[in-house]
């Protein structure tokens, strides 16, 4: 159990089952400097490069852990290349590590309080390999800031005005009452949950109301498919298609006992349109 002054590192990245052995060595860096860190593993199963998957994953769970809480995000395709790796503190005390490419999402950016560029060698593990920067230069960063390291000793202010967000598709056509948006994430069972944010029921900064039973279509690369807004998937017959709303507050499309994203053909970053 974490207690009240843990120190706690998350860790998310895409280095998979065949990656174990990058984990370790991150946690081992970060606990020979510091071995009173508590360590935990968001998801190593994000799927390779995908900067959406990633960023939704970081956006939606980050609230639950303690405030002063590290998150280390090593999805970082142009590891080794000119962009930034970025150090910042939010407005309600969480700390996020992790190269600038998109994977902060404007939920971040909306938020920060102090934001600086890693540069300060000091503190990294040396020698520095061109291709892992997660073990060499975030690791040690996140465990020497819970350490009692300020920010500003990592590296010059950085301006959050600057900082990459996630790519993303979000149209709202009030007078045809379709949205176009993305899909940002498929679980191990097929469904797609996408950026359409839900709000008591009610589609945010829309005035379209999610009412159970109603009937809508789906087009997803030129083809449309018929389903119905539900609260439960029990409340539809076996493989037929739904839409609710998930845990994580987003719409979500799936078939009842059947995987949508095979089925309907859709794919982390596709863009679809829902027409209410």
């Amino acid at each position: 159990m974490v207690g009240f002054n843990q120190k706690v590192i998350c860790l998310l990245t895409d280095f998979g089952l065949k990656g174990q052995h990058y984990i370790a060595s991150m946690k081992a860096v970060i606990l020979k400097i510091n071995h009173n860190i508590t360590i935990i593993d968001l998801s190593h199963q994000i799927t390779p490069y995908s900067i959406i998957e990633a960023s939704y994953i970081l956006k939606t769970t980050y609230k639950y852990f303690p405030e002063g809480t590290v998150f280390i995000l090593v999805v970082d395709p142009g590891v080794g290349g000119s962009r930034e790796i970025l150090a910042f503190k939010t407005v309600s005390n969480y700390y996020f590590i992790g190269p600038n490419n998109g994977i902060f999402s404007e939920t971040f950016t909306d938020i920060i309080s102090e934001c600086v560029e890693i540069q300060n060698d000091e503190f990294f593990q040396t020698p520095i390999s061109n291709t892992f920067h997660g073990r060499d230069i975030m690791a040690p960063v996140g465990a020497y800031l819970l350490s009692g390291i300020p920010l500003t000793r990592f590296g010059p202010q950085f301006n959050p005005c600057n900082i990459i967000e996630t790519p993303s598709v979000y149209k709202i056509d009030r007078d045809m009452k379709s949205i176009q948006c993305i899909i940002q994430y498929i679980d191990s069972f097929g469904n797609g949950t996408t950026n359409i944010p839900i709000l008591n029921n009610k589609i945010v900064n829309s005035e379209l109301v999610l009412k159970e039973n109603t009937k809508i279509k789906v087009i997803i690369k030129e083809n449309t498919y018929e389903g119905q807004i539900v609260s439960h998937f029990s409340n539809i017959p076996i493989k037929s298609m739904l839409l609710l709303i998930g845990s994580t507050g987003f719409l979500e499309i799936s078939l009842n006992q059947a995987n949508a994203s095979k089925e309907l053909g859709f794919n982390v970053g596709d863009t679809i349109t829902i027409n209410f």
